[in-house]
């Protein structure tokens, strides 16, 4: 379905946004091979976007709780084969060809045995290939979650239970989000209880989209356009300050001292995610276009690649990241096309022969589950 919430439509926005979010994470690690990690206290609000880019994995999250539970917001049946079974033919194959590639590369494969369970993940296993595999650890521990909790919220007394829960993951995501957290709840920020509320922003947003998308729709095209545009430019304009704001003071520290900062981010790129698929902003086609939809079809492979051509760049380059290393505006310029392309041509190739495959064969399996095609989830 689309924003008109015709059945078995696509979800275009989605897509885009997808392309946004692996752009913004592609800019993240680039410009930090330039630069490094720190805190730039000359941070301007005109780059935070992109040297702060790790918000586009805030929007991948948001993105999966949106995009998974909405076809059982609409009442679809939680069959488990069925969503275990896409999930699987989603996301393992491509995954564990750079398992494969990695343990191959570094010889370790003892590691490879951890990383294809997704265990002991950090940002070193296998480096550079497991660079961003522990944000596929904890999209893999909410796809287990989801269905138990679709389970609970469809029956009287489960809902209560829910709500206990929920209580006490509020509980643990305050005693980690604190940066005077203990070393044991630091710990779990990389796991989901560090990370579940983004999933359930994107629930809300899923539920809103749902239950109040006709009302929006409803609207005339003059009142749907000037909302959607003062909304979803108040949204971004916000996550461009929070984004200044934490490159200036904490730059990758910011994962220690203001950790809070995701949930921030991520509540405003839900907001901006409803406004931009219930109503019409003016700058909807900057957004939703040909180029990012296509970039979102690949973000999948580009997010698990794009790291090991960045790395692979910097070590055979010699490059010493440095805010002098900034100035050099064509070399850098080089730089971008160089990485960007090798990039692009790689997940491009894997895309076409290891994904497209796996996604032909999970469409023919369900096609439509609660009206909404699998090809967006």
């Amino acid at each position: 379905m689309n924003a008109t919430g015709q059945p078995g439509e696509r979800l275009d926005e989605c897509e885009s946004l997808r392309g946004i979010a692996i752009v913004l994470v592609f800019f993240y690690h680039f410009l930090g091979s330039l630069r490094g990690y720190m805190p730039n206290p000359q941070a301007s609000y005109a780059s935070a976007l992109f040297f702060g880019g790790s918000i586009g994995v805030d929007l991948f999250f948001v993105l999966s709780g949106f995009l998974l539970s909405l076809p059982y917001i609409r009442g679809s049946p939680m069959v488990l084969r069925q969503f275990f079974g896409n999930r699987a033919l989603r996301i393992l194959p491509m995954y564990y060809l750079m398992v494969l590639a990695g343990a191959a590369w570094k010889g370790d494969w003892r590691a490879a045995m951890h990383a294809a369970l997704f265990q002991n993940i950090s940002l070193d296993t296998l480096l550079p290939f497991g660079l961003v595999w522990w944000s596929l650890a904890i999209e893999v521990q909410f796809y287990l979650a989801l269905p138990l909790a679709i389970w609970l919220a469809r029956r009287k007394q489960g809902r209560y239970l829910l709500a206990t829960v929920l209580l006490g993951l509020c509980f643990c995501y305050w005693k980690l989000a604190t940066p005077a957290a203990s070393e044991f709840w630091a710990a779990l920020r990389s796991t989901l209880l560090g990370r579940w509320p983004q999933f359930a922003i994107g629930i809300a947003a899923a539920w809103t989209h749902h239950h109040y998308g006709p009302v929006l729709r409803s609207l005339s095209v003059r009142q749907r356009r000037w909302l959607g545009t003062s909304v979803a430019l108040a949204a971004i304009a916000m996550i461009d300050v929070l984004a200044t704001h934490s490159l200036r003071q904490f730059g990758m520290l910011q994962f220690g001292y203001w950790y809070a900062n995701y949930l921030y981010v991520s509540i405003l790129w839900a907001v901006f995610m409803v406004a931009l698929t219930d109503l019409l902003p003016l700058f909807r086609k900057v957004v939703v276009n040909p180029v990012l939809h296509r970039i979102g079809l690949w973000s999948y492979s580009i997010y698990l690649v794009h790291a090991v051509c960045i790395v692979f760049a910097v070590v055979r380059l010699d490059i010493r990241p440095s805010d002098e290393l900034l100035t050099h505006h064509f070399s850098n310029l080089m730089l971008f096309i160089y990485m960007a392309g090798a990039t692009l041509l790689v997940s491009a190739t894997t895309y076409q022969l290891i994904e497209r495959p796996f996604l032909r064969l999970k469409h023919s399996r369900f096609l439509l589950i609660g009206k909404v095609r699998e090809d967006v989830m």
